[in-house]
């Protein structure tokens, strides 16, 4: 039968034949439906400012902000307290499990609901945590990435059970108590993500800050510190547990847990001083360190302040004087600053401020490299910082003054000491 087609159109003319050099012919394009057709906004968010006119002000970011799926919605368990969240875990769990089992579906396989399961326990743990340490409401939620649980806290029996009303009740209650029970490895796993709840939603408060994103690559080694805090208390089963997960785990535990809490209260516990002391007093050192958080672009002004510290003993040790309170309120005017236009003016506040004493700067640069090199200790944190390093490429001269002038610190207090006029410092501890 094919040979004939083939012979059938050999013998057609050449003018019924297309040109050998003509492009296969396109498709119909689709009709569209007749009538009117309602727009539907896309799943991706992103703020639209008015770029010509209006108050500055008012022009929020534009970085583009993927919608969070569904999947990872934050199910509500009605009634359900703060103060009642760590003896409600294992419902609470249960209920981000129900969730996810019935978002993927009535065919998912049980390699799916095991893993998911996993999943819950970090959701879980991370967001008890959370609401346990910063006392959180459903108010203090993003409303758009809240879901219903299907479950009620009933304080008069201090219990959780099927909510009386709503059509998805029942099968959310049935999915929720098909999860086997929660083991005592599994019960390890989630004390850790508790510890781990208490101080995420700061560090992604931080991120906001600085990026205007939860959690990407550029703020990923802040959340591993808090990580690496959290595994170097565990057991060797819950450490195990944790790394085998891999980087799903800190995609759970760092971006997907408490991205459902209120943006503007996250940037706020991150731009607090008492935030920072409180963390840095319940153990959580590794995010405390991190506080009070600045935009990027301000960073510098909290590298330079530390810079100058660690100079000013050696400029007083050589009868010089040595202030930065200028620098110190510029960085308070910005931790307090309300976010938009006041954040703006004070970060810009701090880094003119950089940029006017460069050279400054520069040679107390100087100074800690030569301290750094004498003393042979590890890696200086101060020196690494891209903002100073900037600081001495673009002042050399300035950083090798500071280096003689350390040298010259050396000296005399060598020769002082040999000559016997070194006075004793008086240490009263």
């Amino acid at each position: 039968m094919a040979d004939n087609v083939v012979a059938e159109s050999s013998s057609s003319s050449e003018s019924e034949q297309a040109p050998p050099n003509d492009p296969p012919a396109q498709a119909a394009p689709p009709v569209m439906p007749p009538g009117n057709i309602a727009l539907v906004r896309p799943t991706f968010l992103i703020a639209i400012p008015d770029l010509r006119n209006g108050a500055l002000v008012n022009i929020q970011q534009a970085a583009p902000k993927a919608a969070m799926s569904g999947l990872y919605h934050w199910p509500v368990i009605g009634g359900l307290t703060h103060d009642r969240y760590i003896e409600a875990i294992d419902h609470v769990v249960r209920a981000i499990f129900a969730h996810g089992i019935r978002m993927l579906g009535a065919g998912i396989d049980e390699a799916a609901a095991t893993s998911f399961r996993k999943k819950a326990l970090i959701l879980g743990g991370v967001r008890v945590g959370a609401v346990s340490a910063y006392r959180l409401t459903r108010q203090d939620l993003v409303q758009s990435e809240v879901t219903a649980s299907g479950m009620d806290y009933n304080l008069a029996t201090n219990s959780v059970g099927q909510r009386a009303t709503g059509t998805t009740s029942a099968a959310a209650w049935t999915a929720a108590r098909s999860m086997a029970p929660i083991t005592s490895d599994e019960m390890d796993v989630i004390a850790a993500c508790i510890y781990i709840g208490m101080a995420v939603p700061v560090l992604q408060g931080v991120s906001l800050v600085m990026t205007g994103h939860h959690y990407i690559p550029s703020t990923y080694n802040m959340f591993r510190g808090l990580k690496r805090q959290a595994v170097g208390q565990a057991s060797i089963a819950t450490r195990t547990w944790i790394e085998a997960m891999g980087e799903e785990f800190d995609d759970m535990a760092f971006h997907k847990a408490t991205h459902s809490i209120s943006f503007n209260l996250k940037r706020s516990l991150s731009k607090s001083t008492d935030t920072a002391s409180r963390l840095k007093a319940s153990g959580h050192g590794s995010a405390a360190i991190r506080l009070p958080a600045v935009p990027s672009e301000a960073s510098g002004g909290k590298a330079s302040i530390a810079l100058l510290q660690s100079a000013e003993p050696t400029i007083l040790q050589m009868g010089g004087k040595i202030s930065y309170s200028q620098g110190l309120a510029l960085l308070s005017d910005l931790d307090h600053a309300a976010e938009g236009q006041e954040e703006s003016d004070a970060c810009d506040k701090v880094v003119a401020w950089v940029a006017a004493n460069t050279r400054i700067l520069a040679f107390c640069a100087g100074i800690t490299q030569q301290i750094h090199e004498t003393s042979g200790t590890g890696r200086n944190t101060i020196l690494a910082a891209y903002s100073i390093r900037r600081i001495m490429a673009d002042s050399p001269a300035e950083v090798n003054r500071g280096i003689m002038y350390a040298r010259a610190a050396s000296s005399r207090m060598r020769e002082a000491m040999e000559a016997g006029t070194y006075q004793l410092a008086d240490i009263t501890i």
